[in-house]
């Protein structure tokens, strides 16, 4: 019985190494690009009022419903929801905009609210089509918002419905504060990673290696911070994002008057400098600033970088402001094959956040 049981706790201990030690790298997963082939994308149902306050909450479910539409027609849409009386209410709210609800599927999972880009997982792809993800710890962006960490559980909850082959890591991170090519290269920022209220005394080398082991990446472009305003301590899709594996989009706006100025201009050069010393031939393009944007009497943190890349199309963010039309423009000269589908997204950003943060692609898989 003695033996038996000693057989039993190696056989237990041997298999817990082997599950701490598998990595996604090991079976050659790898993080793809937005715009690579989804299944569909997963959203949350917005209906936290101290996100998004009753006067503006009506807005920001059109704001959702115009998402809902422009993504359906490309690929499915997974939208969670409490239980099955918020099922009626949000194909309500939809058909009351005149959305169909042809290719929208209602998941149960609570959530806290709708930024499943950071509490979601991040999902990844094996060569054979297989589909991964990893699911990082959320903590609500440092700690800001400890009723939000939460959410947390919505993300292990998503996983587990995706059926993708589960990969846990206990690092905080989220899906917000990188960016990829698709093909090994990552942009993320030391203000957001290497922050001591998500991952005390973690370094630029252990960082690299756990987005290594877990997401497949082998270069990596390190920027020091992001634009003021972004509560989410840099996440870089406020600021810096691809549109195809070669094309690099960065907030610079030149004008006098904007604000960021100094930190927009040390983000440039830093690119700018590791662009010549790499390999790589990538080629860098500017979105402007949008100016003056409020909602109830508050300045939002607006951004055009925050666009979504969908199966055929790119949903922009836009404002109601002059810098409207140029970044539109700018864009869609970049990605031909793709159409622009502007979306208004004031209140959306009252919230501190934009189509990119309340959007999570699931690539095409087996």
């Amino acid at each position: 019985m003695g033996l038996l049981r000693e057989q039993e706790t190696k056989y237990l201990q041997e298999a817990l190494e082997e599950m701490r030690t598998r990595t996604p790298r090991l079976l050659n997963y790898r993080l793809p690009a937005e715009w690579e082939p989804h299944v569909a994308t997963w959203i949350a149902w917005p209906k936290n009022i101290d996100t998004f306050p009753e006067k503006i909450l009506p807005k920001v479910e059109e704001t959702y419903c115009n998402i809902v539409e422009a993504l359906r027609k490309d690929e499915r849409v997974k939208i969670m929801v409490d239980n099955e009386d918020w099922d009626s209410i949000v194909e309500n709210i939809l058909n009351m905009h005149g959305v169909e609800t042809k290719g929208v599927e209602f998941y149960h999972i609570k959530t806290r609210d709708v930024w499943v880009r950071d509490y979601g997982p991040t999902f990844i792809i094996s060569p054979e089509k297989k589909l991964g993800g990893v699911k990082w710890i959320f903590n609500a962006w440092g700690g800001k918002y400890p009723d939000l960490a939460e959410d947390n559980n919505a993300g292990i909850k998503l996983l587990l419905l995706s059926g993708a082959e589960v990969f846990r890591s206990d690092t905080v991170f989220e899906g917000g504060a990188i960016e990829t090519d698709g093909g090994g290269l990552a942009i993320i920022t030391e203000e957001s990673m290497l922050n001591d209220n998500r991952n005390p005394g973690l370094t630029r080398e252990k960082a690299e290696s756990i987005l290594r082991d877990y997401l497949g990446i082998e270069e990596f472009l390190w920027l020091e911070r992001g634009l003021i305003g972004d509560d989410t301590d840099g996440h870089i899709d406020v600021f810096c994002r691809f549109v195809t594996n070669n094309k690099l989009l960065l907030v610079w706006d030149g004008r006098h008057n904007v604000p960021n100025k100094v930190i927009m201009s040390e983000n440039k050069e830093k690119i700018e400098a590791w662009i010549k010393k790499s390999n790589r031939e990538i080629d860098l393009y500017f979105l402007p600033l949008p100016l003056g944007v409020e909602v109830l009497g508050v300045k939002v943190p607006a951004t055009y970088a925050n666009f979504y890349i969908s199966n055929r199309h790119i949903l922009v963010p836009v404002f109601d402001v002059r810098e409207d039309e140029e970044a539109i423009n700018i864009i869609q000269d970049l990605v031909s094959d793709k159409e622009i589908i502007p979306i208004n997204c004031r209140e959306l950003f009252y919230g501190l956040g934009g189509i990119h943060c309340v959007t999570l692609q699931e690539p095409m898989h087996k």
